[in-house]
């Protein structure tokens, strides 16, 4: 390296090599090296010459010894075939030349790039939907390159995603293969981050489903690994960006869908008398009335093509609910012909009669825990989940729906829809937070023109961030990038940056939470 000057950024990775092997030798770029980046853009200036650099690298604890390049070139190819070392490591500012890769090649040198990266810049990964705005419309245009309708993906290591990291034209799933260590102590050997951020911008309304908790998940990925990619579970939280956030999420009080049968006949006609009344006599005993929503749910899943596309008919007959209808129903009747157009005959119309339509305003959280259906129907937001790609499907979709697996593991609790309620830690700094979810927490930074944060999201983890809106930089031991719209990038563990707005900026930063590090998968 140039250590030009030498900061903490390089004390780290220079500790991180050390560990690699018994003995750590340091190869300073010459002052000729230095001299022609320096003209480079965005080189540096020269500011101490070789030998009092080779000095300073010399005079650090985890350094055995520190030698000056011998090369006339700007590889370190020659000094490299001069030492013949066991290891070749880099701190990944500067990708390996071609001289030093062909030198560690025919040497047998091991090479070990990137321990010194804090920040990785990252072109997130875009998936177009049918149910996606508009662009015209969707708070995703300012963030990406012009095309349809999407939804963004952020930095994650799911198998669906591709996101390159800019700089070095590769995966960050390439990068955490070679360079584990920008995951922290704890993570690296898992080689992927327990999360992922996105940014979604819909339309029409997503399928109705649920994900299932870890102990199901393990089970079904077992024994259908084809349908149920992974072992594990996948709480979600979406945060509005827009006022015309809504969701469908938990079942409704068994009270109110009682409510909701007698303004819909033909919801109750398909679940039948017994379950109706059952419902009705269930009120008040929480056991009851658990046991009731599970068995009138159940029936209604299970209910022929030809019953549900007859009562939609009759239903779509009468369109509109009586003029003194409470604002409950004559919510739910504008939902229903909404979903209607969207998708005609699906028996997801009358499941959205036993959940909670959710309308939240811009800042507002919403929670999907696991086992509990849930569907975004229209609107702005940011989402951020457990890395996982199960999903159990029971309505809103032509895809396919495993009724019985749906059925079985639903969480049968009538109520308000779950929230998270963000914490403002300081102002315009909030916290989407809740113990109950392991993997993730959400930060979202708000700063105003000239506004600087300087914060240390998580020290034994990495943190991934999304600038959703304005221009700024990010500076880490005193090298400084800007940042504009939709600029995502990748904080190592431990990296405590400094973001400066130049214009009104709202950044949202999602990483593990402390307790995540003390978990029992740690122990």
């Amino acid at each position: 390296g140039y250590f030009n000057p030498l900061h903490y950024g390089h004390v780290s990775y220079l500790e991180k090599a050390r560990d690699l092997g018994t003995s750590l030798i340091v190869i300073v770029n010459n002052d000729g090296q230095a001299q022609r980046r320096s003209k480079k853009p965005q080189g540096g200036e020269l500011t101490l010459p070789a030998r009092e650099r080779v000095k300073l690298v010399r005079s650090l604890q985890c350094v055995d010894a520190a030698v000056e390049a011998v090369d006339e070139d700007d590889s370190v190819a020659e000094t490299l075939q001069l030492l013949h070392p066991d290891i070749f490591a880099n701190g990944g500012g500067q990708i390996p030349t071609k001289q030093e890769v062909q030198v560690c090649q025919r040497l047998r040198i091991q090479m070990v790039d990137g321990l010194g990266i804090q920040l990785l810049s990252l072109a997130p990964f875009t998936q177009h939907y049918d149910w996606g705005k508009p662009r015209n419309e969707s708070i995703i245009a300012a963030l990406t390159v012009p095309s349809g309708p999407a939804r963004v993906v952020s930095p994650g290591t799911s198998p669906r995603n591709a996101d390159k990291v800019v700089h070095r034209s590769t995966s960050l799933q390439e990068v955490f293969h070679k360079t584990p260590s920008v995951l922290g102590p704890q993570l690296q050997d898992a080689k992927q981050l327990p999360f992922l951020l996105k940014v979604l911008s819909i339309q029409k309304a997503l399928s109705i489903q649920a994900h299932p908790d870890r102990e199901l998940a393990s089970r079904l990925h077992l024994e259908r690994p084809h349908i149920y990619k992974d072992p594990n579970h996948k709480p979600e939280i979406a945060i509005a960006l827009t006022d015309d956030f809504r969701a469908l999420c938990g079942f409704r009080t068994v009270s109110e869908i009682v409510q909701i049968l007698e303004y819909v006949p033909e919801a109750s006609t398909i679940i039948g008398k017994d379950c109706h009344e059952s419902l009705k006599a269930a009120i008040g005993d929480k056991v009851a009335e658990s046991t009731a929503l599970q068995n009138a749910y159940t029936r209604l899943m299970h209910a022929s093509e030809k019953e549900i596309t007859d009562q939609l008919e009759l239903l779509q007959a009468r369109a509109t609910p009586p003029a003194d209808a409470p604002p409950n129903i004559q919510d739910l009747f504008e939902l229903i012909g909404t979903l209607q157009m969207q998708y005609e005959n699906d028996v997801g119309i009358f499941a959205a009669m036993f959940m909670n339509y959710a309308r939240l305003k811009v800042g507002e959280c919403l929670y999907m825990a696991q086992n509990v259906p849930h569907a975004y129907i229209s609107g702005d937001i940011v989402e951020c989940m457990a890395c996982s790609d199960n999903v159990v499907r029971g309505g809103l979709t032509p895809k396919f729906k495993d009724v019985e697996v749906l059925c079985s593991m639903l969480r049968y609790e009538g109520g308000a829809p779950a929230t998270v309620k963000p914490t403002e830690l300081e102002a315009g700094i909030r916290l989407y937070a809740d113990p109950d979810i392991e993997e993730f927490q959400v930060i979202h930074l708000h700063l105003e023109v000239g506004g600087r944060q300087h914060r240390l999201f998580s020290s034994e983890g990495p943190a991934m961030a999304l600038n959703l809106k304005g221009h700024g930089t990010v500076t880490i031991s005193g090298e400084t990038r800007d940042i504009g719209p939709g600029k995502v990038f990748m904080l190592a563990a431990g990296v405590e940056p400094e973001i400066h707005a130049k214009t009104e900026m709202d950044v949202f930063v999602a990483c593990c939470p402390p307790q995540y590090f003390k978990g029992a998968h740690f122990s």
